[in-house]
Order: structure tokens, then sequence, then C-alpha cells
């Protein structure tokens, strides 16, 4: 596991400086959560969280769906470029600097699809949407072309909880609580 690490640092780092900004209201655990769709009863807790990625923008474009988010809305490709069946890792991760992040490494076919969007898609926004919750909504700068991905988190807890939660599974609860 130490070597995969030392391998995504770097690249992740790259990712995050071509990636800025984020669009998004924060959470109770400091992630940017907004929802994209109607709340659904119901969901079965053995049921893995629905894990896309879409093309946004912050202008008003046809055939874009709106989100609000806290400064503004954000709108939204209807159909997402990538999906957890893209991914094959997500980790919670911290630079020499303390800064936190999610880094996620894509698979072979998932890469190229990154590069391909992000490529056709500069100077506007790859939303993650989490379980229909919006993530993060960082402005794609140049094209991602490493397979790799990571943002910033303000916090271990919160990059250890949406790692589980894109892996689809349980995030570890806060120290002093049981688990679900």
């Amino acid at each position: 596991m130490q070597v995969t690490m030392r391998k995504l640092m770097p690249a992740a780092l790259v990712a995050v400086l071509a990636l800025a900004g984020c669009a998004a209201p924060k959470g109770a655990d400091g992630t940017a959560k907004t929802s994209t769709e109607p709340a659904t009863a119901g969901t079965p807790a053995a049921t893995k969280p629905s894990v896309e990625f879409y093309i946004a923008t912050n202008e008003e474009t046809p055939g874009m769906t709106a989100v609000r988010v806290s400064d503004g809305t954000l709108y939204m490709q209807r159909m997402p470029v990538l999906t957890r069946a893209d991914l094959s890792e997500a980790q919670a991760m911290a630079d020499p600097q303390g800064q936190n992040y999610v880094g996620l490494r894509f698979t072979e076919a998932g890469a190229r699809k990154l590069a391909e969007a992000s490529s056709a898609n500069i100077g506007k926004r790859l939303a993650l949407v989490v379980d229909n919750e919006l993530v993060v909504a960082p402005l794609i700068a140049e094209p991602l072309n490493r397979g790799v991905l990571a943002f910033g988190v303000p916090s271990v807890q919160a990059a250890t909880s949406l790692a589980a939660q894109i892996r689809g599974e349980p995030a570890a609860a806060p120290a002093g609580q049981p688990a679900n």
C-alpha cells in the first residue's frame, strides 16, 4: 500500500494544482454537499452510494441541470462522464504541509475517459457527486491525462470519510461513538 500511495501522491498533487476552486457549501463533516436530486426514502443500507462525475459550468447552458450551491447556481450535464466503475482506488491523503486530500486513481478505461472529458472541457468544472450530493466541482485548468485526481478537504476525518464513501465502505465512526 505504501508503494501505491508514493506513486499516487506526486501525480495527485499535480492534478490538485490543475484543478482549482470548489463550488459547493460545506456539510457537517467539512466536505461540500449540495443535493443534486430529490431525496429518496428507503435506500437499503447495503447499497453502495452512487459515485458520478459530471461536466459542469457556472453559466446557464441549454440541456444542463441547474444545481443550487452556496454562491449561486452550477449547471451540470445530465449524463455522467465517469462513474464508480471507472475508479480503482480512493484514498485519504495529506501533503507535507498538512493539507488533506482525497486521491482517486482511475482504471485504464476510466483514465482514458477522464483525459478525453477534461481535454474537451478546459475552463469548465468536473463535478463529483456522491449519493446524489455534490461534493466538489473544481475547475478544469488543463487535460487530466495521468489517470489520477485529487481534491482538498478540510480535515483528516473528512478525507477518510469521503474516501470510504467513494469506495462504497461504511465511514469510520467519530472517536468516542460506536459504528452503525
